[in-house]
């Protein structure tokens, strides 16, 4: 599913307005789909499919007549509040009662708007607008509604919302009947899913045109709801899907607005549909050979569960062969881990040195491998920074996953600027922590901004960028972006990291270039852990659990198995 920034939105808009679609006639579709959900959320009707913002495609089925129902609208001074407007006439239509608190000056509103608040005087409708009254008198006139709609600021706000905005807000937040957003909660920002204070907490977001980057990202998504895509009628082909158009624009490289033509879209949220077409296929006549070889280099005494995960990982995710070179020292507690895996021991310390017989046992093994996974469980020290600055060398020529410890010694080296240097295949999986670190920045100011600072990640280092975490961002060195939908808090476990590294080094062993290898597995990884929620519960779910639900996943993403 594409999502957009609010920067591309506009132009999207703009883009249909020149195309011949009045801007009023948007307004009109956009005002009528809010209404048909609102009467749909009232009759409790199910949102098929969905589980909280997970996207649906609009056109509802409207219930039988309702009984009538008391209805507040919170209209806002922009083209927002015109959509309240216009959902206002459509409901009061249809019986109910509403009543509409107007935080703005009439004389401002866009024309669009305007016209729609003028239409009002038409209708049924109770208007009470902060220029006649106390924004308290106003909120107070709205009495106890059945069902509030936010149509109060739009994309385009940013920073905390001012009087009168904040106490409409909050007011909203706080009556005992569902909020229905239009086109994103007021106070959330619609590009990084920020919650600014106040924030509308929506039961229901309604978004026009196409979904904004900030419902998905977290913790956008937890103040958006349930989430609907309405089209609006928008014209076809005024956008290209960077990520099915294999990440080539009609220029050749990709770019985020042409000059002329369609807008390439270079942001998405992961969906089963997307998976499936990149999902690897096993023939009739499939043998080890053809999913490749990853080699895992991990572990340290103390930590040798970290690596054992990582390979016993890549072998449920598909990969032919594992190959986990450990240090010496934590040899014992690796080999019979997992008679599948292949263990190598690296000199006879308990952590990774940079001697010659280390970084020779790894580049011997690194000739047969397709990929790599550097960092799980290495521990941190100046030894295993050397240790990465002779084997990274080695590593570039291969599709290269580096997490944890070794994204700690990556920081000593320079982070993302070495490297760049290096021009490799690396993909960076770091938590907020981890990228607090090689960024510089704390982990607040990344969590306010995470899949920009993904972006800036993946764009510096000239690789590819997972965030992980809630919502986890994964981030391509030409600005393509992949918002993950699947998994939940029940991950949150030692080991789950490191489950990962290994699902996305068995996807890149297996063909699929680094950015797509990346999301997928983020994906999958999440699908995994949603099968282990199913049978263990919320609580006390482990890294292995993860590991031993990759088949079902697997299952379910629903591409065949074998051809």
């Amino acid at each position: 599913m594409l999502i957009v920034s609010a920067e591309e939105m506009r132009r999207l808009d703009n883009m249909a307005q020149q195309l011949g679609v009045p801007a009023l006639l948007l307004m009109e579709n956009a005002g009528r789909a809010l209404a048909d959900h609102a009467e749909r959320l009232l009759a409790g009707l199910p949102f098929e499919g969905l589980t909280s913002c997970q996207a649906q495609a609009g056109d509802a089925v409207l219930p039988a007549r309702l009984p009538k129902k008391q209805i507040a609208i919170l209209a806002g001074p922009g083209q927002n509040g015109g959509d309240g407007f216009c959902a206002a006439r459509h409901l009061a239509a249809r019986g109910h009662e509403v009543k509409v608190g107007f935080f703005g000056k009439q004389a401002k509103l866009p024309e669009e708007a305007h016209m729609n608040y003028q239409m009002l005087a038409s209708y049924p409708v109770e208007v009470y607008p902060v220029e006649t009254m106390s924004p308290q008198e106003v909120l107070d006139a709205l009495g106890h509604p059945d069902l509030i709609i936010d149509a109060l600021l739009g994309i385009g706000g940013q920073g905390d919302p001012r009087s009168p905005m904040d106490m409409a807000i909050r007011w909203a937040n706080s009556q005992d009947a569902p909020v229905v957003a239009c086109d994103i909660p007021s106070g959330l920002s619609a590009d990084t899913g920020y919650a600014y204070s106040p924030c509308i907490q929506a039961d229901l977001t309604i978004t026009m045109g196409f979904a904004k980057i900030g419902l998905l990202s977290y913790p956008g998504r937890m103040y958006t709801g349930h989430l609907i895509v309405e089209k609006l009628s928008f014209p076809p082909g005024m956008v290209v899907d960077y990520h099915r158009e294999g990440g080539q624009t009609q220029a050749g490289l990709p770019s985020q607005a042409q000059a002329d033509g369609p807008i390439t879209i270079l942001a998405k949220a992961a969906t089963m549909e997307q998976a499936a077409r990149l999902m690897p296929v096993r023939r009739g006549d499939h043998h080890k050979g053809v999913s490749g070889h990853v080699v895992v280099v991990a572990g340290c005494v103390g930590m040798a569960g970290a690596g054992v995960l990582a390979a016993k990982s890549a072998l449920r995710a598909g990969a032919g062969t594992v190959t986990l070179i450990c240090p010496g020292g934590a040899y014992n507690a690796c080999a019979g881990a997992v008679p599948e895996v292949m263990v190598v021991p690296c000199g006879e310390s308990g952590v990774f040195c940079p001697s010659k017989d280390c970084i020779e046992v790894v580049r011997t093994n690194l000739e047969r491998a397709a990929a790599v996974v550097l960092g799980p469980g290495w521990g941190r020290g100046d030894f295993q920074t050397q240790f990465l600055k002779e084997i990274l060398p080695i590593a570039s020529k291969k599709t290269c996953v580096i997490d944890a410890d070794a994204l700690f010694a990556l920081r000593q080296l320079g982070g993302f600027s070495y490297l760049a240097g290096l021009q490799g295949n690396f993909i960076l999986t770091p938590h907020p922590g981890e990228m607090s670190v090689l960024t510089g920045l704390s982990t607040g100011q990344i969590q306010k901004d995470r899949p920009g600072y993904a972006r800036q990640g993946a764009h510096e280092s000239n690789s590819v960028v997972c965030l992980k975490g809630a919502g986890t961002c994964t981030a391509g060195p030409s600005g393509q972006l992949c918002v993950n939908t699947s998994g939940g808090p029940y991950m949150a476990t030692a080991g789950s990291g490191d489950v990962l590294t290994g699902v996305i080094a068995a996807l890149a062993a297996q063909g699929l270039p680094p950015y797509e290898s990346a999301w997928l597995g983020v994906f999958w990884h999440g699908l995994a852990g949603e099968a282990a929620f199913r049978r263990k519960g919320a609580y006390g779910i482990l890294a292995g659990d993860i590991i031993e639900c990759l088949p079902e996943a697997r299952a379910l993403i629903g591409a065949p198995e074998t051809n």
